[in-house]
Order: structure tokens, then C-alpha cells, then sequence
């Protein structure tokens, strides 16, 4: 064996021993993980559960099994139920607005939960935590549970002519007094529904409205108090406990202080109210309401955060208004859209054209520009200064063509939002297949119909682009965009469509004002 082979067998050797010693440790790490660490975990974890339920055993009273027992409540918007149970409701439908099935939407159209998912009550002490699951005597709408510990009350005041239920909650602690109690609602992370993606949990704190989205809840952990309502929402509906205490409370969404288990899926928040001496009263509003802007208003002022218009919230109202006004002549949503979008398209003309004319000025120079691109590709500097000095002196101003553009940005999306998230849209019919509004298009023919459109728009424009890259981009962007439309509202969907059939007309007049000779050949592939 030579001197080269001899290093090389040891290299193998010394290779073999380092794996087979990785491989030990590899072992000896998972094998202490499995046969120790996880047992005692498990171990522990049975403890503390054991340890915990016998507390609660040996502290709470036997509750003793009593029949179920409701009172419908008639309110402005429909009827809510309370019970006897632990839920502060065991039920809350709403007149005027169905589900897809046909029935009554109901608390469950925001909680997405099986139960009703309503308010319920718990405190911050362990030999407290079984009264999460209490049922007391319900007479009339009053419930009273009472036992060794605590006397509880809650009182709930109703009118026809309103939309929400005046709750009072009354604690009086025999023995230990805890330090909080909680007024929680919950409802499911993730929905698989049409409009899952819009749970969030609102607030308001600080003169302040906050929205969190359901599956980032669990960050959360606290909000500075005062917190004056917080709610739970969808696209379209509403589900809030409003504090109408001296005392100010806080916002929880820490699951152990509740002492109350929840499903995984789930997400909880609280109103934390901090008890001073040995008894509590708390007075509330509980409210279930469509998110329509008048009727929030009068419930309460600060309510209209909860429908999300987005950062151009100061353009979305009086859009909505206009919507409004233009559905009370025509009776058809369909048709208010439609019109708004051709009244949209008339104001914004005069940007449109200054847009098109530093378009067209730009077409007329750019193969001057791949000259100069071409002549300084290594010289930046020179380059930038020679394509500036090209276009000032063709009379061509860079921002001419973005300003326009710009200046219309705030108003496309305010109005996207608009028909996003409009309760007013809710179920509202077009014509033909449309019947829901708020829905996507059922047969998708709106969304191909508009990249169709866009696609036809985007020839009868001037090709500006330079970069071969995004040339093919824009190329695409029909068809990315009514792919992105498929799963959208059909309102929206319809007001896109419209928006693009306007903007072809609009162009096929400024072809021919500038009379860059681009018109009849797109008409002609058109037909």
C-alpha cells in the first residue's frame, strides 16, 4: 500500500468514526426526548389537571341538573333569546336577511361556531372557574344562580324599537372575591366560508377603533383602558358588547386567565372588569347588527369604524351616499353601479386625457431613447442626463403621465372597498345569473368578460413599456386580474367590467383626437 492510499484509507476511517459518533449522539438526544423528557411531560401535565379538578371539585358546589329554559326577546332588527344556561344568549336572528340555505341569519353568521357562541361570564380565581359552565333560574328575563360562593344576576332590558338588549350583571361574593371578571365572546379562526377571511375582532380604546384579524388574536394580550366596546365582525354583520360602567375595563385574550378551555381553532377576547369590595354591577349594551352606517350611528357614534373602508375612508362615504342615491331613483344595485361608474368615468376625463397625451408623447420618443439607451449602456450618469434633456426638449414632463393616474388612485380603491364590504350589496340582485351582489359571479362569466375587456383596453394603449421583462408582465395582467376576480363580490366584478368598457370608449376617442392611427386595426382584430 503506498503513502497515498494509507492517507486515504484513514480518511475513510476517521469519516466512519465521526458519522458513527454523530449517529450516537443523534440517538442518545432522541432517545433521552422520547423515553424521558416526554413522559415527564405528560406526567406533569396529568398532574396539574388532576391537581386542578380536584380543587375545583373540592371548592365548587355540586351543580345540580335543571331543565333549559328561554325567553324571546323582540328587538328593531329581529329576536334574541336568553337562557338559563352559561351563554348570556342561546340565540339572535336577525328579520331581512338570509343565509344561502334559506334561513334567518343568526349570531352564528359572525361566531361561525355550532353553539350561538354568545357572551358568557368567568373570573380570574380557580375555585370560581366552574361557574363558566352554570346554569341558573331564568324568570322572565331575569337569571339568578346563587350557591356558597356567589350570588349571580344578570338582567336583561329589551324595547321593539331598538336594535340591542340593555344587559345588567350583578356579583356578590359570599367567600373569596377575585380580583377580575371577564365578559367574553369567541368565535372560529378559520372559517371555510365566502367570507371567512373577514373575521377580525374590533375595539375601541383610546379614541381609537382597532381591527385585528382573528388568526392573529393570540398576539395580542392587552389594550390600554378604556376599552368602550369591542366586537366581534364579519364582511357584513356584527356582534358587540358595549360598556356602560363608571369602572373602565381592558381588553383580554389570555385563554388560562378565563380558567375556561377552547378548541384550538377558536379565538377568545374579554373585557376585564377589576372588582373593588365584595360585589360587582356591570351594565352593557349587547348588540347584533347588520354594518349599515345610519343605523351604527345611532346606536352609538364611534360604531362606523367597524365597517372597513380602508385608508381612503374620507372618499368611501360619499361614495356609498352617492350609491345610495342613485339605487333610491333606479331600485337596482346592479344599476347604481354601473351608472357611479360611467359618473366616475365622466369627472375623471380630463386626467385621463392628460394621461393619454403624455403617453402618446412618450410613445413618439422612445425610439430615440433605446438610441441613447444604447449609445451610453455604460455610462449611467450621462445616460439619465441625456434622456432628460431629450424630453424637456420634446416638450414631454415625466410626471405628466403619473399625476393623472395618481390623483384617481384614491378614489378607485376607496370605491373598491365600497362595493367590497356594503351591507347594502348583501343579497341585492343584478339580472340574468347576478342574484347576489356580495357573492362571486356563480358561472364566472364577469370575470372572463373582463379579462377579455382589459386585454382589448391594453392594445389601444401606447406601449411605453422598455424593459422586455415588464412587457410581458403587462401582457399578463388580464389575466392575472380576472383571475384575482373569480373569488370576488359580483358588485365589484360588475363595476371593473364597466369601468374597462368605459375606458375602452374613452380611448378609442383619444386615439383618434391624437390620431396615432392604432384604432382601426385593434377594431378590426376585435371583430
Amino acid at each position: 500500500m503506498t503513502r497515498r492510499e494509507g492517507r486515504e484509507e484513514s480518511m475513510k476511517l476517521n469519516n466512519q468514526k465521526q458519522l458513527i459518533f454523530f449517529g450516537l449522539v443523534l440517538a442518545g438526544v432522541l432517545g433521552w426526548q422520547k423515553l424521558y423528557l416526554e413522559p415527564r411531560a405528560k406526567q406533569q401535565a396529568a398532574l396539574e389537571q388532576a391537581g386542578t379538578a380536584a380543587v375545583n371539585q373540592t371548592l365548587a358546589p355540586a351543580i345540580e341538573a335543571k331543565p333549559v329554559q328561554s325567553q324571546a326577546l323582540d328587538l328593531q332588527l329581529g329576536q334574541a333569546s336568553v337562557g338559563s344556561g352559561a351563554q348570556f344568549f342561546s340565540g339572535w336572528k336577525l328579520n331581512g336577511y338570509k343565509k344561502k340555505n334559506l334561513n334567518q341569519v343568526d349570531l352564528a353568521s359572525v361566531t361561525e361556531l355550532e353553539q350561538p357562541g354568545g357572551l358568557q361570564l368567568s373570573f380570574d380565581s380557580p375555585e370560581l372557574a366552574y361557574l363558566s359552565g352554570a346554569a341558573g333560574e331564568l324568570s322572565g328575563s331575569h337569571w339568578k344562580y346563587e350557591d356558597s360562593n356567589i350570588l349571580l344576576t344578570r338582567e336583561f332590558q329589551s324595547s321593539a324599537n331598538q336594535p340591542y338588549v340593555n344587559v345588567v350583571i350583578r356579583a356578590q361574593f359570599k367567600k373569596q372575591t377575585p380580583k377580575h371578571v371577564f365578559v367574553w365572546m369567541q368565535g372560529k379562526i378559520n372559517p371555510d366560508t365566502e367570507t371567512g377571511e373577514d373575521r377580525a375582532i374590533v375595539y375601541y380604546s383610546q379614541k381609537e377603533a382597532s381591527q385585528i384579524a382573528l388568526k392573529e388574536l393570540p398576539k395580542l394580550t392587552e389594550a390600554a383602558a378604556p376599552v368602550k366596546w369591542v366586537g366581534l365582525t364579519g364582511r357584513y354583520f356584527l356582534f358587540s358588547w358595549m360598556n356602560e360602567t363608571k369602572s373602565e375595563p381592558s381588553l383580554n385574550t389570555d385563554p388560562w386567565a378565563l380558567v375556561q378551555p377552547m378548541g384550538a381553532d377558536q379565538a377568545r377576547v374579554s373585557m376585564v372588569y377589576p372588582i373593588h369590595g365584595n360585589s360587582i354591577e356591570i351594565k352593557g349594551k349587547a348588540l347584533f347588527v347588520p354594518k349599515e352606517l345610519t343605523l351604527l350611528r345611532s346606536i352609538d357614534p364611534t360604531l362606523d369604524h367597524t365597517v372597513d373602508f380602508g385608508f381612503f375612508t374620507i372618499f368611501a362615504y360619499p361614495l356609498l351616499k352617492f350609491l345610495k342615491w342613485l339605487f333610491s331613483f333606479t331600485g337596482n344595485y346592479g344599476v347604481a353601479i354601473i351608472l357611479l361608474t360611467l359618473a366616475l368615468k365622466i369627472v375623471t376625463y380630463p386626467l385621463t386625457y392628460k394621461s393619454v397625451k403624455a403617453m402618446k408623447q412618450m410613445s413618439k420618443i422612445q425610439p430615440q431613447l433605446e438610441k441613447l439607451k444604447e449609445k451610453y449602456k455604460d455610462d449611467k450618469e450621462t445616460l439619465n442626463k441625456e434622456m432628460l434633456g431629450m424630453m424637456k426638449n420634446q416638450g414631454y414632463n415625466p410626471m405628466a403621465g403619473c399625476l393623472p393616474v395618481l390623483a384617481q388612485i384614491p378614489v378607485f380603491f376607496a370605491l373598491n372597498r365600497v362595493l367590497y364590504v356594503a351591507i347594502e350589496l348583501y343579497q341585492a340582485p343584478f339580472a340574468f345569473w347576478v342574484h347576489d351582489l356580495s357573492a362571486k359571479d356563480p358561472y364566472y362569466v364577469t370575470p372572463v368578460l373582463l379579462s377579455v375587456i382589459m386585454f382589448i383596453q391594453q392594445k389601444m394603449m401606447p406601449n411605453t413599456a422598455t424593459d422586455p421583462m415588464q412587457a410581458k408582465m403587462i401582457q399578463f395582467m388580464p389575466l392575472i386580474f380576472g383571475i384575482f376576480m373569480l373569488t370576488l363580490p359580483s358588485g365589484l366584478t360588475l363595476y371593473m367590467l364597466v369601468n374597462a368598457l368605459a375606458g375602452i370608449a374613452q380611448q378609442f376617442i383619444l386615439n383618434r383626437k391624437f390620431d396615432t392611427g392604432q384604432v382601426a386595426p385593434i377594431v378590426a382584430k376585435a371583430r
